[in-house]
């Protein structure tokens, strides 16, 4: 039996797991109770107040956080910044620029392929609207505006490309179809009135998210190529980003009431507990068969197309920084263990440590097919129907937006907030997803360290093979490793030998990581 100070050890390393549960078994019984005694509504109104203005709280800085971290250290540097890495600064650079190329071009390929899966599923089992599980604040049922499909692609490339940077901030464009009516007379003389329907481009009430993504990217890439007379443009994003930073994570500390709050008010609505419950294991099983989908089809089948080997012979040997994530739900943790498992891997280590820190921030497919399945089932809570146009929009925006979330707890919930807004869903809508969140966040933390793991492996392969060409052979822990065998590659820096990451006699990546605590 554990002694009392292995106990309070234990409870210190796993304190956010402790206190979301708790959270989560406070809400629901305090919800609960409110449901038996039939609280007045002024009552429920006072108990959700602080999720709500935790939310708005979320609302005020998410925006300005994620196009500041665009221009300042997103996608401003997404095909150069390997180029200021130190490891990156060894290579040639050709190598430098198909590192780059081909690591910028995974990313946004899983992430997108992973957001509109995460889609799919949820449209097809339909968590959120299989029980009927409609908040009793929601009463009315929402339904999207005709669209023509032929009008999807315009709007997409008209919010890209907005006419006033300040209009993005409050409206985006979308197409409409306003009916009107025309009279005409027949030949008996009795008159009949027909509606018709004709084309209007006109804005709705929200941000446009799309064009605040596009008009940072340019702006950003521009101040990176002036460096020397854009240095405060650059500052200035960079210190509005430490700020907007600082605030979340301030307000993150306050999750625990704020979970509290949202899940009591969001079950004393409901107009039943059980279905509620049921709805909730469906979205967690919706969301693991994506992840699964993700982790055993398409990852191995990209890996099987543009590699040409099976990825399933290497997973036992990145087990490692797979349960790291899932225990501590952060890819940047199992970072050391992501560098050991290359290492026995044969990976070249200039490879693993130019792009794996890139791939923590910029590779999340398991992030965003989470965010595009919470939004769909918070609109499934409420009754909302999404058209084509709006389901393409946000497989794009979940796709991108991981691409600058905040390196804080639960940051995919955030762009969350941020998408049901843009489409007017009541965000109530998404409070009872804070009960399963802790079990997602696993599994999609999970994902992305093999997404990580994946992408390594692909770089790897395509640059050697394309320069150098590879052997391949059976390493020690029995699965199939790479290994240089032309001469030329000793040319590319003879500190990392191609064998390892032995330097005389010490570990180079254990050195380089030696501030990362492995828990």
């Amino acid at each position: 039996m554990g002694t009392p100070c292995d106990i309070r050890s234990c409870l210190k390393r796993n304190a956010l797991l402790v206190c979301t549960t708790l959270c989560i078994i406070v809400g629901v019984a305090v919800g609960i109770i409110m449901k038996i005694f039939k609280a007045p509504d002024i009552a429920v109104l006072y108990i959700g107040l602080p999720g709500e203005l935790f939310m708005r709280a979320l609302n005020f800085s998410v925006i300005p956080l994620l196009s500041c971290n665009i221009i300042a250290s997103g996608f401003v540097h997404c095909l150069t910044m390997m180029a200021f890495l130190s490891v990156a600064a060894r290579l040639n650079p050709a190598s430098q620029g198909k590192i780059a190329l081909l690591s910028f071009v995974y990313c946004v390929f899983m992430n997108i392929t992973g957001s509109f899966l995460g889609l799919v599923t949820t449209l097809l089992i339909n968590p959120g609207g299989r029980y009927g599980t409609v908040p009793l604040e929601s009463t009315a049922v929402h339904t999207a505006e005709a669209i023509s499909l032929v009008d999807v692609f315009p709007d997409f490339l008209r919010n890209m490309v907005p006419d006033n940077i300040l209009k993005t901030l409050l409206f985006s464009t979308v197409t409409t179809y306003v009916p009107t009516a025309s009279n005409a007379t027949e030949n008996n003389g009795t008159s009949t009135t027909n509606v018709v329907f004709y084309r209007d481009v006109g804005v709705k009430s929200g941000p446009n998210i799309l064009g605040i993504l596009a008009s940072s990217l340019v702006l950003g890439l521009i101040a990176g190529s002036r460096v020397e007379k854009t240095g405060p443009f650059i500052a200035l994003a960079e210190a509005v980003t430490e700020v907007m930073t600082v605030l979340i994570e301030k307000t993150v500390k306050l999750l625990p009431i704020a979970m509290i709050s949202l899940i009591a008010s969001a079950v004393a609505r409901i107009s039943s507990l059980e279905h509620s419950l049921l709805a909730l294991a469906l979205f967690v099983a919706s969301s693991a068969a994506c992840m699964a989908i993700l982790a055993f089809i398409v990852l191995p089948l990209f890996f099987l197309v543009c590699v040409r080997r099976n990825i399933f012979r290497v997973y036992a040997a990145i087990s490692a920084p797979l349960l790291t994530a899932f225990s501590l739900t952060s890819s940047l943790i199992a970072l050391p263990d992501l560098f050991k498992a290359c290492d026995r891997l044969g990976v070249n280590p200039q490879v693993v440590r130019t792009i794996a820190p890139f791939l923590t921030s910029f590779n999340a497919n398991g992030s965003a097919a989470f965010i595009a399945a919470a939004a769909c089932c918070a609109a499934q809570f409420v009754g909302y129907s999404f058209n084509v146009g709006q389901l393409i929009a946000i497989g794009f925006l979940a796709g991108l937006n991981v691409m600058a979330l905040p390196a804080v707890p639960s940051a995919s919930l955030i762009t969350v907030f941020l998408i049901v807004r843009v489409f007017g869903i009541p965000e109530s809508a998404i409070s009872l997803l804070f009960v399963v969140e802790f079990i997602v966040d696993r599994l999609r933390t999970t994902v992305n360290v093999l997404s990580h793991a994946t992408c390594i492996l692909f770089v790897h392969y395509r640059c050697t093979k394309t320069k150098l060409g590879i052997d391949e052979e059976f390493g020690p822990i029995g699965v199939r490793t790479l290994s240089f065998t032309d001469a030329a590659s000793q040319d590319l820096d003879p500190q990392f030998p191609m064998n390892g990451l032995v330097k005389n006699g010490e570990n180079v990546l254990t050195t380089a990581t030696q501030g990362i605590s492995d828990p």
